[in-house]
């Protein structure tokens, strides 16, 4: 998905941009505030206009990921079979226009080539019960931390209890001893608060740098955990719920992927959203519960699947089953792949905007902070990395942006 690009963008060219993704935000929070199993019992379909309606009800999944979401097949030419809706064809663009681009300076990590399983340039140490992902980000970090003070890490032990963890991280540091060592915090996809600790304790005096990379942003403490800057906390509609906050730490690339694909696998999120509405007829108190993960769906008819579900949230799995109205859910499933589909193109804005957040907060404080794709987004989709220093670091991000660095 095409995409902005977050570094050498000026202060107020970063503060215009946060009031752009709030006006965006609030424009269509409706689909970003929708949960997907709830697409049959709130009737999400209608929520869209007519127009729309009529447009995504034309594309199958291939034609998904390559119109709406940017991402076409290789070689692929892109083509529109039809005229769409201005208002559609607006809302694509603005979502291009003002995400922050997820695309590093490489598309496949030649580290892979040889072995899909075992990066060439890490160490077997370095490789050991350490999956693919894993690997390529902890190799693509290294080069943060050798662009940067250039020491090499050292292994630190240390007990935190988790009943005070949320409390004491969010702490400020006390003030460390004159002529200590110079520190560079890094955060490899550093879960809700845990992020938020790190830039704040980069304020102190004897940390140098920080590399950060966030995930989970549904966890940050609200409020606490966003917004951190002041630009953004006076802005119209800051507000990120825990839904919208949830929904940024979408896999967009791996969807994408699915889509191309067009295999039966996508057919998971329309069996979920029938069993809800078999869930609201036994039980209408009992919204949205948890379904552990039910296995190969794929193979599975959709009441064969409602039945697993129901047992698996405690209900009677023999309970009667409109077995027309289920395979009406069924051919609606189209449906429920595009709006998912739509849902993810505005994903990336939520998650800028959480992002951008945190650059203005550093560049209040008075630091150099920039922000860039480090990993490949269909290997790690948290793949952006904040790096900030309390000196300029001149032309040492350009040489991130590679994958041979």
């Amino acid at each position: 998905m095409p995409g902005i690009s977050a570094r050498g963008l000026s202060l107020e060219k970063r503060r215009q941009l946060a009031v752009n993704l709030t006006r965006v935000l609030a424009l269509y929070r409706s689909i970003l505030d929708a949960y997907i199993i709830e697409f049959f019992t709130d009737n999400l379909w209608s929520t869209l206009p007519c127009s729309w309606q009529e447009a995504l009800d034309r594309l199958n999944p291939p034609q998904l990921a390559t119109l709406l979401l940017g991402m076409p097949g290789e070689g692929e030419v892109v083509r529109y079979r039809s005229v769409w809706p201005l208002t559609l064809l607006a809302l694509k663009s603005t979502a291009y226009a003002l995400a922050f681009t997820r695309t590093p300076g490489f598309q496949t990590p030649s580290e892979f080539l040889e072995n899909p399983s075992q990066s060439s340039r890490l160490t077997p140490l370095f490789r050991k019960h350490v999956r693919p992902k894993k690997q390529h980000e902890i190799r693509r970090l290294g080069e943060v931390v050798h662009a940067g003070p250039r020491q090499p890490p050292h292994h630190v032990v240390r007990w935190v209890d988790p009943t005070t963890l949320c409390e004491e991280l969010l702490l400020p540091l006390e003030p460390p001893p004159q002529g200590g060592p110079r520190l560079l915090l890094t955060g490899l996809h550093a879960c809700g608060d845990l992020s938020v600790a790190l830039l704040k304790h980069f304020c102190c005096p004897n940390v140098a740098a920080l590399a950060l990379v966030g995930c989970c942003y549904m966890k940050l403490s609200d409020p606490g955990g966003y917004p951190l800057s002041h630009w953004v906390a006076r802005l119209p509609g800051y507000e990120l719920p825990y839904r919208l906050r949830e929904g940024a730490c979408h896999a967009l690339e791996e969807y994408a992927e699915r889509l191309q694909r067009a295999g039966p696998a996508l057919r998971t999120h329309c069996y979920r959203a029938a069993l809800e509405t078999v869930i609201r007829c036994a039980q209408p108190e009992l919204r949205r519960p948890g379904v552990q993960g039910i296995p190969r769906v794929h193979e599975l008819k959709i009441e064969e699947y409602v039945q697993r579900g129901l047992q698996r949230i405690g209900l009677d799995p023999q309970l009667p089953l409109n077995l027309a109205a289920l395979q009406a859910h069924q051919a609606q499933e189209h449906r429920v792949v595009a709006f998912f589909s739509l849902a993810l193109l505005l994903a990336p804005l939520v998650e800028t905007l959480i992002l951008l957040d945190r650059l203005l907060y550093l560049q209040e404080q008075g630091f150099h902070a920039e922000l860039l794709p480090l990993f490949n987004p269909e290997l790690s989709p948290r793949n952006l990395v904040l790096v900030a220093t309390k000196r300029p670091l001149g032309q040492a991000f350009s040489v991130l942006e590679t994958e041979n660095s």
